[in-house]
């Protein structure tokens, strides 16, 4: 992910930006009623939490969604980034990128997809097959069209097929007839379009919406208190009540939340990162231009994966000035990067104060070392000279819970209509580009519920007799 580094943009680029996204921020998008309960409160608006909303509404169950973050127009300009993004530390000189703001860190994506692990999942006693099969209906899933790659990853592909590596495109989320010949932003599928849908459909929502924890009665989960911003003294409190309670606010908050809700003994079990940095180098004479990050890529025999990462101007330039490159920001034509991404060892720990905290094992630093040198090579075989490569990242904190351990196959809690739903429940060897998981697992929990209620409904209806005899 992108640190937040501030460099110039237009007068107008600006000026239009206050004005739109101000005029957004005013509307009162669906803001609850306090005395209002629903059927399901769902905490968090990410891929997970957005998909849940959409399902759950469609189904005809009234649905408060509450987003930590503001409604903001989404814009790939710095100040639009700058303002949703946010970090926490998860190991040793490494933090993971959050993204704050109604529909989550699609906001802030690649876009590259990963089937999801239904063999890991149907280990686990969860069916995710009929979900896939209805995601990859729905959604513009598929391999980038040549003609919409850009020059730097053609360049790259005919380095790494040369160079003995097997380069394969990638599937992406992306509507690629919105795409004029090169990259679009707006192309990328987000799930603030599901959010949008869920409002459509009845569904209500509450950003800058900060929850402390689930209420707890009798061993049941009966709703929620948060904190509204927009008080001077840390927002106004407010409660909200509802039959179930879903937490989606990512795999770094859920744990908080349900130790804060009453649950001390979730997270205990470690979590992995996936180190990952940016192999860069300049080809003197490529004419090059934005595309879209991530459409190819291999996977080494360790493990570790190489993708494209030819990003187009915007995080080019951020990237450049971050790792102390700024000459470069004027000859991205020229540039091709290589991500190196590995995984780690499950482990680590969460402490008492909320604190994430993680050791590296050596071996991955050895894994990366290899993958770099493989980027180098490839980088080599494509012309490219002044290669140099990035500090340390991650690609993504995840699995911080167990099903089987924190919930079970509903994804229910020890607490009664207490779910989860988001990447805290990735498994260890289901390792992917989350996205499509989170909309697969979303859908799956979204139907489990749906029937659920539904035989709730029948089980309480009034036998025909009955019927008679009341009128």
């Amino acid at each position: 992910m992108l640190a937040p580094i501030t460099i110039g943009i237009s007068i107008d680029d600006t000026m239009h930006f206050i004005s739109h996204y101000a005029a957004r921020d005013r509307q009162a998008v669906t803001t609850p009623k306090a005395d209002d309960s629903f059927d399901c409160i769902i905490i968090g608006s990410g891929t997970a939490g957005a998909t849940l909303a959409r399902e759950l509404s469609a189904s005809g169950q009234k649905v408060l969604l509450l987003e930590r973050g503001k409604y903001r127009p989404l814009k790939e300009t710095v100040w639009t980034l700058a303002s949703m993004f946010d970090e926490v530390k998860v190991a040793d000189k490494l933090k993971d990128a959050r993204v704050f703001t109604a529909g989550g860190s699609s906001a802030m994506y690649l876009a590259v997809m990963d089937e999801p692990p239904i063999d890991e999942f149907r280990a686990l006693g969860i069916d995710l097959g009929t979900e896939y099969d209805e995601a990859r209906r729905e959604l513009p899933l598929g391999e980038m069209r040549d003609e919409l790659l850009s020059p730097q990853a053609h360049r790259l592909k005919e380095a790494a097929i040369a160079a003995g590596y097997d380069w394969k495109k990638k599937l992406m989320l992306i509507d690629q007839s919105m795409c004029d010949g090169s990259y679009c932003y707006e192309a990328k599928w987000k799930a603030l379009s599901y959010v949008d849908e869920a409002v459509r459909l009845g569904g209500k929502l509450q950003c800058q919406a900060r929850v402390e924890r689930v209420l707890i009665e009798n061993g049941r989960a009966v709703g929620v208190e948060c904190r509204i911003a927009g008080s001077p003294f840390g927002g106004r409190p407010a409660r909200f009540h509802a039959r179930k309670i879903i937490v989606s606010a990512g795999s770094l908050a859920t744990p908080l939340i349900l130790r804060n809700s009453g649950l001390p003994d979730v997270a205990t079990k470690g979590y992995y990162v996936d180190p990952s940095s940016i192999t860069f180098g300049r080809i003197p004479g490529l004419r090059g231009r934005d595309g879209f990050a991530g459409a190819f890529g291999t996977t080494l025999d360790d493990g570790t994966k190489l993708l494209d990462a030819n990003a187009h101007k915007l995080p080019f330039y951020m990237f450049m000035i971050q790792f102390l490159r700024p000459m470069r920001v004027f000859s991205h034509a020229e540039h091709v990067g290589i991500m190196v991404k590995t995984h780690d060892a499950v482990g680590g720990s969460l402490s008492a104060d909320g604190r994430y905290h993680k050791e590296l094992d050596p071996a991955v630093f050895d894994k990366l070392t290899r993958g770099e040198d493989a980027a180098r090579r490839i980088l080599e075989h494509a012309g490219a000279t002044g290669i140099f490569k990035s500090p340390l990242m991650t690609g993504g904190t995840f699995g911080t819970l167990r099903v089987g351990d924190d919930v079970d196959v509903r994804l229910e809690t020890r607490i009664d209509d207490l779910h989860v739903c988001d990447g805290s429940l990735i498994p260890e060897n289901g390792r992917v580009a989350p996205t499509l998981t989170l909309i697969c697992l979303a859908k799956y929990l979204a139907r489990t519920l749906t029937k659920q209620q539904q035989s709730n409904a029948c089980r309480d209806e009034p036998r025909p007799e009955e019927a008679g005899a009341s009128a």
